[in-house]
């Protein structure tokens, strides 16, 4: 398989929060192995379709990207035990009418912020994107931020942190491979 290209989602739409720090390891991991689509959706209204039709260009220049992409890989936390609005927005659009194809059959994997307490969210996106055709990356990464980071801002990865993200990586690439679409 020639290099694939994996859309990265964040929970978060802020720029440095630690779901972005997250992937910005997820990219060191990578290396060279992944072209690396960044999915902006700040701009993406919430699903009406009887006002959002046509599409606005922000579902369209969003739709355009995973379409481009070869899989999909989630950094997420959780929102009151449950996915974040805005990432729920994003795959509503996703999975409504025809704009599915641009998802359906992709490997997706999801990396969560919050440890164990995470664990709601991640299983409820699982279930959000099997339901609507993606293949889940069966390895899940949930990672715990120290209590200092929350009053610093500043997330020291420790070593099993990113070995963690590490391996996640390096299989989901293989998951990737296994996973072609013909």
């Amino acid at each position: 398989m020639a290099t694939p290209n994996i859309a990265f989602v964040e929970s978060s739409l802020d720029g440095d929060s630690f779901e972005s720090k997250l992937a910005r390891k997820a990219i060191e991991a990578l290396g060279d192995r992944a072209e690396i689509i960044e999915v902006d959706y700040k701009d993406l209204p919430l699903l009406n379709e009887d006002e959002n039709f046509p599409d606005p260009d922000a579902a369209l220049a969003i739709l355009d990207k995973f379409k481009n992409a070869d899989a999909v890989w989630v950094f997420i936390s959780e929102y009151k035990h449950n996915i974040p609005v805005a990432v729920k927005n994003l795959f509503d659009w996703l999975t409504t009418g025809t704009r599915q194809e641009a998802i359906n059959q992709k490997p997706v994997a999801i990396t969560g912020v919050g440890g164990f307490k995470g664990i709601f969210g991640r299983i409820q996106l699982g279930d959000l994107l099997e339901d609507n055709g993606m293949r889940v990356f069966p390895v899940e990464v949930g990672l715990s931020v120290p209590e200092e980071a929350f009053k610093t801002g500043d997330w020291v990865f420790d070593e099993a942190d990113v070995e963690a993200v590490r391996m996640q990586a390096t299989d989901f690439l293989k998951f990737i491979e296994m996973n072609e679409q013909k």
